[in-house]
C-alpha cells in the first residue's frame, strides 16, 4: 500500500515538474514572440522585419541560413523574397509535391534536400550549404510564401525543431506579410519617386527654353504685332486673333468678352490639342490708347501652361497614391493590432488556467507577475500599433476601483532586476495621505509609471531613481527623480512630440521608439492632468505628473435580488471558434464555472448546429473572423432564420465602430479578447439571469 502511494507520488511529483517546464518553455517562447514582434514593429526596412524573424527563431532552432519564397498564383514559380545568401537573391524555384504540401500548412524536414525534386537543379552553391533543411509554408493575400532553414549538416533538424516551428507561425506569417508588403510598398515609391523625378526634369527644362509670345491686334482684333509666328508647335496664320480660336467656340466667345470690357485681364486659360497632344495656353491682356485717351488696341501676352498643369495633375496623382498607401498602412497595422491580440487570448487565458491549477504560493506570484505584464503588454503593443489612434490621441480610459499604491509597487518589483543590474538604488515613497483606492485606468496609470521609472533607470548609470508620490489638496502628485544623464534645455521642448529623442546617439546607445513620452502625455491629459520636466545635463531629471483624485465608486449589492434570483442555472453555450488554442482557452473558463459547451469550428457549422437544435442553447459565442463563413454573415443568416438565441461577439475588434457593426448584425453584446475573468462572470451572470427569470415565469 505504502509503495503504491509512494509511486502516485512520484507520478504527481513528475507531472508537476513536466508542467513547471511547459511552462517554463511557454515563458521563454512568448517572451521571444513578443520581443520578436516588438521589433518588427520598429523596423525601418524588410532587411530589419527579416533579421528579426531570424533572430527570434535563432533562440530556439539552430540553422545556418534561410530563405524566404513567395509567388502571386498557383500557376507561377516561388521567387526569393528575402534570403541570407546574397548570391540566391535572383534564383527561380518550381513548385513540386513538396512545396505544395509545406504551402498547404505542413512543416517538413529534409535530411537530403538534393533528392527532392524541388532541390535538383539548384546551384551546387547553394547545395554545398544545405545538407539538410526545414520548410514551412504561409498563404498571405498576394499569394504563396515558404520559409527555407537550412544547415550544413546532415540530419540537423529533428520532430522538436518541427514542433517549435510550428507554434511560431503566427509570428512567421506576420513576418512574412510585413516584408512583402514593404516590398511592394517600397517598388511602389520607387516607382512614383522616379516619375516625379522625370516630371520635375521636364519642368525644368522647359521652364529654361520656353519663352512669353507678345501680341497686339487693333479694335478690329487684327493683329498689329506678334512676336514669333508659332506657338507651342502650333502655326499662326490668321490675321484676327479671334479666328486663332476656330473649333473652340466657347473660348473665343470668353476671349471677346474680356477684351469689350476694356479692362485688363489675367490667366484666361484655353486647352487645345496639337497633334493629340493637350496643351494649355495662358492669355494675359490689357486696352491701350493714344494720348488724347483713345482706344488704339489691346496687346498682352501668351503663356503656354501645360508643364505647370502636368505637374499640377501629378501633384495630385502623387497625393492621392500616399492616400492611398497611408489608407493600406492603416489597414496593416490594425490586421497586426488584431493578429497580435488573438494568440494574447490563449496566453492570458492559459495563464487563468493554471492560476487556479494548485500551484505554490511562490509560482503564484510569478504568474500574477506574468499575468500584469501580459496585460501591460497588450495596452503597448495597442498604442504602438495604432498609429492613428497615437496620432490623434483618441484614447479610451476604461476606470475602475484601483490602488495606486500596489499600482506602483507593481512596476518597481518589475523593474527592481534592471535597477540591481547596473547597480543603481530604486526606491519608493508613496505618502499615506493619498487614498487606499481611487477611481483611475490602473492598466494606463501602470504604463505611464513604467514609461516614466523605465527611462529614469536607462539612462541612470550611477546613483539612484526616486518615485515619491504625494497627495496636494485635491490632486495626486508623483515624481521620478534620477541622477542620469540628463537632458539639455534645447532638446527639452520637443522631447514630448512622438518618435522624438534628446540626441541621435541617444537611440543608438538605449534604443526605443521615442513614443513613450508621447503616450504619457496624451493619458495624463486624457486624465485631466499635466505632466512636467527638470533636468539639467549631466546631474539629473525629475519627471513630475499631477492628476486630480477621482473618489473610488461604492459597490452596491442587492441582497433581496439574490435572494429572489439564485444564479444557479449553468448555461448550454455554443462557441463558435477557429481557432484550436482559442477553442480550449475559451472552454476551458467557461468549464471551470460550470457551463456546458459545445464547438463549432466556423459560422456554417454554428448555424447548422442552431437549425438542428436551437432550443437546446442559452447563448452564443460567435468568434468574428472565422474560414467558411465570419461571425457576422453567420449571425446575420440565423437571424434571418428567426432564432432569436442571445449572440454574443466573441473578438479582438472591439472599437466603438466595430461594435455598431456587431449591433446591425443582429448580436447582442460583445466580449473582447483576450478575455478578461472579470468580464466574462459579469456576462455569463447577466444571461444566466435572464435563464433563471425564464425558469421562473415558465413555472
Amino acid at each position: 500500500m505504502l509503495s503504491s502511494d509512494s509511486e502516485k507520488l512520484q507520478e504527481t511529483l513528475l507531472d508537476l515538474q513536466r508542467t513547471q517546464e511547459r511552462e517554463t518553455q511557454l515563458r521563454i517562447e512568448n517572451v521571444a514572440i513578443l520581443e520578436g514582434v516588438s521589433a518588427m514593429a520598429g523596423a525601418n526596412n524588410k532587411r530589419q522585419v527579416f533579421n528579426s524573424l531570424l533572430e527570434v527563431l535563432r533562440k530556439f532552432i539552430a540553422f545556418d541560413n534561410a530563405i524566404v519564397l513567395t509567388r502571386d498564383d498557383e500557376a507561377s514559380d516561388l521567387q526569393v523574397l528575402m534570403s541570407t545568401v546574397m548570391a540566391l537573391d535572383l534564383s527561380h524555384w518550381q513548385v513540386g509535391s513538396t512545396f505544395n504540401r509545406c504551402i498547404n500548412g505542413e512543416c517538413i524536414a529534409l535530411y537530403s534536400p538534393k533528392d527532392i525534386e524541388e532541390f535538383k537543379n539548384k546551384s551546387t552553391d547553394l547545395l554545398n550549404i544545405c545538407h539538410s533543411s526545414l520548410i514551412t509554408g504561409v498563404k498571405i493575400s498576394s499569394g504563396d510564401a515558404m520559409i527555407i532553414l537550412m544547415s550544413s549538416e546532415k540530419g540537423h533538424f529533428t520532430s522538436s525543431c518541427r514542433r517549435v516551428l510550428n507554434r511560431f507561425r503566427p509570428l512567421l506569417e506576420r513576418a512574412i506579410i510585413d516584408i512583402d508588403y514593404r516590398e511592394r510598398l517600397q517598388s511602389l515609391v520607387t516607382a512614383r519617386t522616379q516619375e516625379l523625378i522625370h516630371s520635375q526634369q521636364r519642368f525644368k527644362d522647359f521652364a529654361r527654353t520656353v519663352g512669353d509670345w507678345f501680341w497686339e491686334i487693333d479694335t478690329d482684333y487684327k493683329f498689329s504685332y506678334i512676336s514669333a509666328s508659332q506657338i507651342a508647335n502650333h502655326l499662326i496664320d490668321k490675321d484676327n486673333i479671334l479666328d486663332f480660336f476656330d473649333g473652340n467656340e466657347d473660348f473665343k466667345h470668353k476671349f471677346r468678352s474680356q477684351l469689350q470690357q476694356n479692362k485688363s485681364f489675367e490667366d484666361l486659360e484655353w486647352q487645345l490639342f496639337i497633334d493629340e497632344k493637350e496643351q494649355w495656353l495662358s492669355f494675359s491682356g490689357t486696352p491701350y490708347y493714344n494720348k488724347h485717351g483713345l482706344l488704339l488696341g489691346y496687346r498682352g501676352t501668351v503663356k503656354n501652361i501645360s508643364v505647370r498643369k502636368k505637374r499640377l495633375f501629378d501633384l495630385q496623382q502623387a497625393r492621392q497614391q500616399a492616400e492611398s498607401a497611408n489608407k493600406a498602412k492603416s489597414q496593416f497595422i490594425a490586421m497586426m493590432s488584431h493578429e497580435i491580440r488573438t494568440p494574447l487570448n490563449a496566453v492570458l487565458g492559459l495563464m487563468d488556467m493554471l492560476s487556479s491549477s494548485g500551484l505554490k504560493h511562490e509560482q503564484q506570484q510569478w504568474l500574477g507577475q506574468m499575468e500584469q505584464s501580459a496585460h501591460l503588454l497588450l495596452t503597448i503593443i495597442n498604442d504602438i500599433l495604432d498609429l492613428s489612434r497615437i496620432e490623434s490621441g483618441s484614447f479610451e480610459l476604461f476606470n475602475s476601483n484601483i490602488s495606486l499604491s500596489e499600482s506602483i509597487s507593481l512596476v518597481k518589483n518589475q523593474l527592481q532586476p534592471e535597477a540591481n543590474k547596473k547597480g543603481i538604488r530604486l526606491e519608493c515613497n508613496i505618502s499615506e495621505l493619498i487614498p487606499e483606492y481611487i477611481f483611475a485606468d490602473k492598466n494606463r496609470i501602470i504604463q505611464i509609471m513604467f514609461n516614466l521609472i523605465g527611462n529614469a533607470i536607462k539612462f541612470t548609470d550611477i546613483g539612484s531613481v526616486k518615485i515619491v508620490a504625494q497627495k496636494t489638496d485635491h490632486n495626486i502628485e508623483v515624481s521620478v527623480f534620477d541622477t542620469g544623464i540628463g537632458i539639455a534645455e534645447d532638446a527639452q521642448d520637443n522631447l514630448f512630440n512622438p518618435f522624438h529623442q534628446a540626441d541621435g546617439s541617444i537611440t543608438r546607445k538605449y534604443g526605443g521608439t521615442g513614443l513613450g513620452l508621447t503616450i504619457s502625455q496624451l493619458l495624463i491629459k486624457k486624465m485631466h492632468g499635466e505632466i512636467s520636466l527638470q533636468s539639467e545635463l549631466g546631474v539629473g531629471s525629475c519627471f513630475k505628473i499631477i492628476f486630480p483624485i477621482r473618489p473610488a465608486i461604492a459597490k452596491t449589492i442587492n441582497p433581496a435580488k439574490k435572494i429572489s434570483i439564485p444564479l444557479t442555472k449553468s448555461l448550454n453555450i455554443l462557441l463558435a471558434e477557429d481557432s484550436p488554442t482559442n477553442q480550449l482557452v475559451a472552454k476551458l473558463m467557461l468549464e471551470r464555472r460550470g457551463h456546458s459547451v459545445t464547438i463549432a469550428n466556423h459560422g456554417e457549422e454554428a448555424t447548422l448546429k442552431l437549425l438542428q437544435c436551437h432550443e437546446s442553447f442559452d447563448l452564443v459565442l460567435m468568434d468574428i473572423s472565422m474560414p467558411v463563413l465570419d461571425g457576422l454573415e453567420a449571425t446575420k443568416h440565423i437571424r434571418k432564420l428567426n432564432i432569436s438565441i442571445p449572440i454574443v461577439a466573441l473578438t479582438a475588434n472591439a472599437m466603438q465602430s466595430d461594435q455598431f457593426l456587431y449591433h446591425q448584425a443582429g448580436m447582442d453584446g460583445f466580449l473582447a479578447k483576450p478575455i478578461q475573468p472579470e468580464e466574462l462572470d459579469l456576462l455569463l451572470e447577466k444571461y444566466q439571469s435572464l435563464k433563471t427569470m425564464d425558469n421562473i415565469i415558465s413555472s
